[in-house]
């Protein structure tokens, strides 16, 4: 199987620059033709995924209940798109600590791939930040960097550098040729 790892905040969500942490249900919202770009990825033959590092865990601004809150809210923003979200794997630590999950180490992908049998050389990581595109290349995916955050210059590492999540996901439909 391949996959699609979508990052979740400022990659399909709105997070920095308008929000430092989404850190409650009245931050959660999507960036604009998320709805499109998932509609054209609910077509195509992946299995989708949500990587996220939750850094505000470790540092106590919410809690496992109301990252499980915020991200449900999230799936349902998402639901009419027809994308099905297998799974949200997420990172709990802050950024200091020396864990295996924190992105750009490759560990959310790498279980994911154990856990649902997916070749990660036909698989893409998109996100807003460098370190997910680390992720991916640490992977071994591919690599799509959105300019959705903070960064809006290419990302020379990546496979493909979009404006948005929808160029991403065109990208990748033309690039398979579906």
């Amino acid at each position: 199987m391949r996959a699609v790892f979508l990052d979740r905040d400022a990659t399909v969500t709105v997070g920095v620059p308008k929000y430092e942490r989404v850190d409650s249900l009245d931050k959660v919202e999507l960036l604009p033709n998320t709805l499109q770009a998932l509609e054209v990825l609910a077509n195509l033959d992946f299995m989708v995924f949500l990587v996220t590092n939750q850094a505000g865990l470790a540092e106590g601004l919410i809690t496992e209940q109301d990252f499980n809150t915020i991200n449900a809210k999230v799936l349902e923003l998402i639901a009419p798109s027809g994308v099905q979200v297998i799974k949200t794997y997420v990172c709990p630590h802050g950024e200091q600590s020396d864990c295996d999950c924190r992105k750009p180490k490759p560990k959310m992908l790498l279980d994911a791939a154990h856990e649902y049998d997916i070749e990660l050389s036909q698989s893409y990581m998109i996100g807003d930040r460098h370190s997910d595109v680390m992720t991916g290349i640490n992977a071994g995916t591919q690599t799509i960097f959105v300019k959705t955050g903070n960064v809006t210059e290419d990302y020379d590492l990546a496979t493909y550098n979009a404006p948005s999540l929808l160029e991403a996901i065109e990208y990748i439909a033309k690039t398979e040729k579906f």
